[in-house]
């Protein structure tokens, strides 16, 4: 499928919650989230993690390492979203999702055992579409016994 792209990373020893992942989409186009995931590589004593796709408030400038998607198919071309992955210091800023309040720029919220991995899959109706020059971030939102995840993030281009 045209525009579709793959972004992967391995994050070892994490143990506190952050952003794993994060998109910021230019101007001129916007962007599906097709699926996404979270899972443990190394782990053997399961437990509860709670993941979650949101819309970044502020950026601000995050310390991450920038990823190249890989392209669906060969002759699309490059992608033109900023993909960052592992952010290990200044985390961006993200809306709350509380107990008790409603949840606002949020999808996939939702706790897992770690053994099986966090999975975000939609059907088309319900896919997460970013807006233009908008940020969204994985990201994991408790901290966890050290653990070495895999994040993808499948998304679409359009525009």
């Amino acid at each position: 499928m045209r525009g579709v792209y793959r972004a992967n990373y391995r994050i070892a020893s994490v143990t506190a919650a952050k952003t794993l992942m994060y998109i910021s989409v230019p101007s001129t186009i916007i962007v599906d989230i097709l699926s996404a995931y979270v899972t443990n590589e190394s782990n053997e004593t399961n437990e509860q993690i709670l993941c979650v796709l949101q819309r970044v408030t502020t950026l601000g400038t995050p310390t991450a390492t920038t990823i190249t998607p890989t392209k669906s198919e060969k002759g699309d071309q490059a992608a033109a979203c900023t993909v960052k992955a592992n952010v290990t210091a200044s985390e961006p800023t993200y809306g709350a999702i509380s107990m008790g309040a409603a949840i606002v720029d949020a999808e996939g919220l939702s706790g897992v055992p770690n053994l099986s991995g966090w999975v975000y899959e939609t059907t088309p109706e319900e896919r997460q579409t970013i807006a233009p020059s908008d940020t969204w971030g994985l990201r994991l939102v408790n901290a966890i016994t050290s653990s070495d995840l895999t994040i993808q993030i499948n998304f679409q281009e359009r525009g």
